[in-house]
């Protein structure tokens, strides 16, 4: 069966933008002009462009046109550099990038408060949906690239009234501060997925509609129970995700 018309413009305009003829960065013609060239309707030339806009290949700019989406060289983030059990870090470290842009990773902005547990959250952390827990939320830039996001999950039982609930830095890091209280962390356990935003990311990273992010949840655990969960959450097409084990290879230090 013969795809709709609209489906057949955004093939081969994802097919020019595919082999370079559409170049990165280049304006689109205008919605008259392509109605023109693939004799169709504005209506379908916009649905053409609605798709392209959803996969990510283009954006649109007021006032300006349609433009061909500009992809970023990815940053490298290394999955699990801690040693087990950990004594002293903080969450933010435990998967720090290792391209050459690290130096210039920068947390600029901090946010605690207290909220009841979403779902997802009281499962990993062993509470009931509805519980309190303290959660830690951090923004982090390469230069002026919006890269990761952090938001951290502490039972509100093991937080309330500690630095973890303080904004600021956290002298001697949230693994340490945890091992003072009682919880020395004794492993994690990662799930590593994808999904699309939720507004506070899509404004974050500035996304485009239909550009998902990818999501580390990592949940920490004493001896006898979870003591964190840490999400670490990229945009899609700017990160890629690298596991090593052993010494870390030069030339993955060097991409």
């Amino acid at each position: 069966m013969l795809a709709p018309k609209y489906q057949q413009i955004a093939d081969q305009l994802r097919a020019q933008i595919g082999s370079g003829v559409l170049a990165a960065g280049q304006r689109l013609p205008s919605e008259p002009d392509l109605a023109a060239q693939y004799e169709a309707s504005r209506n379908t030339v916009r649905l053409a462009i609605a798709l392209l806009t959803n996969q990510g290949l283009v954006v649109s700019r007021q006032g300006l046109g349609t433009f061909v989406h500009e992809p970023a060289k990815p940053f490298t983030a290394l999955l699990s550099r801690t040693q087990a059990p950990p004594t002293e870090a903080h969450a933010s470290a435990a998967l720090p990038v290792i391209s050459p842009s690290a130096d210039e990773s920068e947390m600029v902005r901090l946010v605690v408060e207290t909220a009841p547990a979403g779902p997802d959250v009281a499962e990993k952390l062993g509470i009931a949906p509805d519980d309190q827990v303290v959660i830690r939320r951090s923004q982090y830039f390469i230069g002026d690239v919006p890269w990761q996001l952090i938001n951290s999950y502490y039972p509100s039982d093991l937080a309330k009234g500690t630095a973890l609930q303080q904004a600021g830095a956290i002298e001697g890091g949230s693994i340490g501060t945890l091992a003072d209280l009682g919880h020395p962390q004794q492993g994690f356990v990662d799930e590593i997925g994808a999904r699309m935003p939720d507004s506070r990311e899509f404004d974050f990273f500035k996304l485009v509609s239909g550009t998902p992010v990818l999501v580390v949840n990592r949940t920490a655990y004493s001896t006898d129970r979870p003591v964190r969960l840490t999400s670490y959450i990229y945009r899609s097409d700017r990160v890629r995700l690298l596991h090593v084990e052993g010494t870390i290879p030069r030339r993955y230090r060097e991409a």
